[in-house]
């Protein structure tokens, strides 16, 4: 997997002066990795939800949990709000994605994320691959894993 990312910045806001930072990042799977993706379903697998993704997911969670009609239609409503805000899945990570971010700090934060939700899918998807019928040992009397 190979993980490509562009930082740019343009200026916006009412009188045009506030400048946005953004990131357009894509992932390119080798072909052992699609083929695992797609044999395990893993395209729809979500590896990063933006902060406010996250806001309106737990909001969601909590009108759900005081089992009110209300709450039912507070959940439905924040679920959709969730779903405008960005929610980078596997497959769309290859198709390639672009955040704004208002400052640095929240774009290193996405950038930071990112990185490590692929690092985590590098690992997942070399696990995902061990599926072939190999055997694998671990010796725990070796003093090098006692050590570890």
């Amino acid at each position: 997997m190979q993980l490509k990312i562009k930082r740019s910045q343009r200026t916006g806001g009412m009188l045009g002066g506030k400048v946005f930072f953004a990131l357009d990042i894509r992932a390119e799977y080798s072909a052992e990795e699609k083929a695992n993706i797609n044999k395990y379903s893993l395209g729809g697998e979500v590896i990063y939800n933006s902060e406010a993704a996250k806001r309106h997911l737990d909001a969601a969670g909590g009108s759900l949990a005081d089992g009110s009609g209300r709450g039912v239609l507070g959940a439905a409503a924040s679920l959709a709000l969730a779903k405008l805000n960005l929610n980078v899945t596997i497959a769309s990570l290859a198709q390639g994605q672009h955040i704004e971010c208002k400052d640095l700090g929240e774009l290193l934060s996405a950038e930071n994320a990112l990185r490590d939700a692929c690092k985590n899918l590098k690992e997942f998807l070399a696990v995902a691959a061990t599926f072939d019928g190999s055997e694998v040992v671990i010796d725990f009397n070796d003093p090098k894993l006692a050590a570890a």
